[in-house]
């Protein structure tokens, strides 16, 4: 699964909010369940028409709200609920400034929990959603905050080729492009990772398309 957080240019009027979201998708009692199925609905909500991706995405973020109120001290439901409110967001961009909000709020916790979970995904996507959202006064988005919760995941887990590919993106919207060339070059020439050869071929294809976006 790709999870790139698109998160780009969010609506000033008529958000809605996060917490009016109702689903009819049936939420599992036991939190592996709820986790299982926030992991699905995340991949679902990655592709498609938008309707169905919204949908996905809603069942997604019940399921993992699910687990993190049940179980605030793992690191999972926080984790998921972000992913899952970012994809909501993306195909939907009426829940744009709520949705970093909520992001923001439930990364953080996850940070806090375990920042090495997922390859350092709450840090990576921490970083990446602080790079792609509207600064002040619209919402808090700052690339330079985010180039050091990516230059954290990097540290964490540097062979992990979408850290670089996010790190990359900090730091030419920070102005170091001879070193988001390099780490974009790191993206390109690492191995694919086993039993994921779509995934680390679509991350090896959008770093080739940086880099000749940034001749």
């Amino acid at each position: 699964m790709k999870r790139v957080l698109l998160l780009l240019p969010v609506l000033l009027i008529s958000c809605k909010s996060i917490h009016s979201i109702r689903t009819t998708g049936t939420i599992p009692l036991d939190f592996k369940g709820r986790i299982a199925l926030a992991k699905m609905q995340a991949h679902d909500a990655e592709q498609g028409p938008a309707a169905s991706r919204i949908t996905a995405a809603k069942l997604g973020i019940a399921a993992a709200n699910a687990a993190r109120t049940d179980n605030p001290d793992r690191v999972e439901g926080h984790y998921w609920y972000a992913i899952n409110v970012g994809l909501l967001a993306d195909a939907d961009r009426l829940y744009g400034v709520k949705a970093v909000e909520e992001m923001q709020t439930s990364l953080q916790r996850a940070i806090e929990i375990d920042e090495k979970y997922d390859e350092a995904g709450p840090l990576r996507v921490m970083g990446i959603l602080l790079v792609r959202a509207p600064g002040p006064p619209v919402s808090s988005g700052s690339p330079r905050k985010g180039l050091r919760f990516l230059q954290r995941a990097v540290a964490l887990a540097p062979d992990y080729p979408e850290n670089q590919l996010y790190l990359a993106e900090a730091l030419q919207a920070t102005g170091k492009i001879d070193e988001a060339r390099a780490a974009l070059h790191k993206v390109i020439d690492a191995p694919a990772l086993s039993g994921r050869q779509a995934e680390s071929e679509a991350w090896r294809r959008a770093a080739q398309k940086l880099l000749a976006d940034w001749q």
